[in-house]
């Protein structure tokens, strides 16, 4: 196909998803929000240590999270971006979140994002649920290119980008405010002719959700 046969097959994709996508590997699940994922997904995004970096303030008030966890289903309906719950399969909770963000089909590429409670850090959780989210990008939306954006002096999340495949690619400077400090962003990107990680865990295969609301 050429770029335009593409482009068009790619927004064929995204927009026919007949419902969330359900992601499973051996030891993790990406799926739609639930109702039960508020208290955990404020715990998340009120941690000082997990929001050390972001561009948006810690969480303050649990109705943050709901509110949150409804914006989900809003990027869904409009196909602008897919956030996942990122479930441990072993433990069955939620561990953190993963999202395709800016999922703009007119140029093949998408952003990434993710986040893992500090308590289930360590555990190759984040690299584990990228991958899949790439994987997921590049074999069914098929997208060519999957970036990502990091505060110059957040290791860990260097480290699961380059786990995960993705190239420095350059410096942006005092690109986003935080509540302290205008920040500089670390550009890294991955195109679908990269190689495959060595170590990538193995997806295992599952039916799409919902798509409707996801909080009453």
């Amino acid at each position: 196909m050429d770029v335009a046969q593409r482009v068009e097959a790619c927004r064929k994709r995204l927009q026919s998803l007949d419902g969330f996508p359900l992601l499973e590997s051996e030891r993790l699940q990406l799926r739609a929000p639930r109702e039960q994922d508020v208290a955990t997904t404020f715990a998340l995004f009120s941690d000082p240590t997990v929001m050390r970096y972001w561009s948006r303030s810690a969480m303050t008030d649990e109705q943050e999270a709901v509110e949150y966890l409804d914006g989900i289903a809003r990027g869904f309906h409009e196909r602008s971006f897919i956030n996942w719950i990122v479930v441990d399969r072993a433990e069955h909770r939620m561990v953190g979140t993963c999202t395709l963000y800016e999922i703009m089909p007119q140029h093949l590429r998408t952003g990434i994002g993710y986040a893992i409670l500090p308590e289930a850090q360590g555990r190759g959780f984040a690299s584990e649920a990228v991958h899949m989210a790439v994987s997921w990008a590049f074999e069914v939306l098929g997208l060519h290119r999957v970036e990502a954006d990091i505060h110059p002096d957040n290791l860990p999340s260097r480290r699961v980008l380059e786990r995960c495949g993705f190239h420095e690619e350059g410096l942006l400077r005092e690109r986003f405010c935080t509540a302290s400090e205008i920040q500089h962003s670390l550009v890294f990107g991955r195109l679908v002719s990269d190689p495959t990680p060595a170590r990538a865990p193995r997806r295992v295969g599952g039916p799409a959700e919902d798509s409707g609301p996801m909080l009453a």
